[in-house]
């Protein structure tokens, strides 16, 4: 019995941490147009996270991770990483996350390297959790 009481003790302190609001709620950007090079779709790992991303290339040359219809529970200092696996470790920072809904995009810089660092990861800082996160393949 105490061992089950630890166990929903320390599940529920994974699930509900986090969970604390400080993130905007939605943000309907203007989303930046040219070719898509590479699109994921998003996965739950610790909270519920859905929409798609893509990198995309404009007309000026620059690229662009670009999330659509996406969708997340807020907390505390989420941070939008690249990285080779969902561990995130070790992991390129592209920025904080911009919102919990909506769509938006990030400018790339020259240094990020989405091809070794396929997988996007919502990650909390604080707590180190991963939210959710998407493949590009």
């Amino acid at each position: 019995m105490k061992n089950k009481v630890i166990a929903f003790v320390v599940s529920a302190i994974f699930f509900f941490s986090c969970s604390k609001d400080n993130t905007p709620g939605n943000v309907n950007d203007p989303l930046p147009t040219g070719t898509v090079i590479v699109n994921g779709i998003f996965k739950s790992s610790a909270h519920p996270t859905s929409g798609s991303v893509k990198i995309t290339m404009a007309t000026d040359g620059k690229k662009y991770l670009v999330f659509e219809n996406f969708k997340t529970d807020n907390g505390p200092d989420l941070r939008v990483w690249l990285s080779p696996s969902i561990s995130g470790t070790p992991y390129q920072e592209i920025g904080v996350l911009k919102a919990v809904t909506g769509n938006f995009s990030y400018e790339l810089s020259a240094s990020i390297n989405y091809t070794t660092n396929n997988k996007v990861l919502i990650w909390c800082e604080d707590f180190s959790i991963l939210f959710g996160y998407a493949e590009l393949p």
